[in-house]
């Protein structure tokens, strides 16, 4: 469809046309001569919209008006009525008439002359129409664009399109390159087996020796007290219970059960506190002989001292 409508509209593109007037031709010759000439330049017009050309002439052929005292480009412009006017000159030499022709528009632009012959009293139509036809290509080139700058609408194709096959590179060969260097291992230092023995055993921890004695000395005493607070429990309570078997009790030993109670609860808590805190100062003063270290090889070694 979009085909059909492009060559219909080409010649309708190719047939816009372009009236042109002709201007009397000029030069001093004789009218006869002047007559044909005009007659010659007429029917390559006429010939031109018979061959589905460009040119249409319009009436008067001649043109009635002139330009005088001389025909300037800006007076036939002005008479071209936004067409174009044909401006010929013409002489006569041995008997042979030369017409020289141009162009010019309504926008008074002129064409480059043309020129053809033809001998008074035998009119040969073949010149002149091949001349108008060269005006007309020229006069096209500056009024109409050429049908090669005329948009044509684009076809949809139903052709598929193409397959574009990716190119296909040859993979690169492979470059030969050198084998790596061997890599120098040094070799492990042989070991002694009692070189271990002759490494300085580590230096066992003050800190943990200080605080196990002071807390062994500290437990003692607080046992030493709970001892004397047991000893006084146990007194009150024997004096209390030889006068209960006596019958002697009064309200006043009321009070001495009280103390008893007191010392035997003393006696029990700071005996238990003791003990607790000495065996905590001794755990720390053993300890503090055993250090641990490692020799480096995933194992160990433990190191017991002791000193009295």
């Amino acid at each position: 469809m979009f085909v059909l409508a492009a060559i219909l509209a080409l010649p309708g593109i190719a047939r816009a046309q372009i009236v042109v007037g002709l201007y009397p031709v000029q030069g001093n010759i004789e009218p006869g001569v002047r007559t044909d000439a005009e007659g010659l330049i007429a029917s390559g017009v006429r010939a031109s919209n018979r061959r589905q050309g460009l040119l249409v002439l319009r009436g008067p052929v001649p043109l009635k008006a002139t330009c005088e005292p001389k025909a300037t480009t800006e007076c036939l412009a002005g008479l071209s009525r936004k067409g174009a006017i044909i401006y010929a000159e013409a002489t006569v030499v041995d008997g042979v008439a030369s017409v020289t022709m141009s162009a010019i528009t309504d926008q008074q632009q002129r064409t480059a002359p043309v020129t053809f012959r033809f001998v008074p009293g035998l009119l040969d139509l073949r010149p002149a129409h091949y001349a108008v036809e060269q005006l007309e290509k020229a006069l096209t080139h500056l009024t109409l664009p050429s049908l090669a700058d005329v948009p044509v609408p684009e076809v949809a194709s139903s052709a598929p399109a193409p397959v574009v096959r990716p190119e296909v590179l040859p993979e690169p060969r492979p470059v030969a390159s050198a084998p790596p260097a061997p890599v120098e291992v040094d070799p492990p230092e042989a070991r002694d087996p009692l070189s271990l023995q002759d490494k300085s055993s580590p230096k066992s921890s003050g800190w943990m020796r200080k605080t196990g004695i002071y807390a062994s000395i500290g437990g003692a005493v607080l046992v030493g007290t709970g001892g004397v607070f047991g000893l006084r429990s146990s007194s009150l309570n024997n004096d209390l219970s030889r006068r209960y078997n006596e019958g002697r009790l009064v309200p006043a030993d009321r009070a001495k059960y009280d103390q008893a109670k007191t010392s035997s609860m003393l006696a029990n808590t700071l005996m238990i506190g003791g003990g607790v805190v000495a065996l905590t100062g001794l755990t720390l003063w053993g300890l503090s002989a055993v250090s641990f270290d490692s020799d480096g090889d995933g194992g160990g070694n433990i190191y017991l001292r002791g000193r009295w």
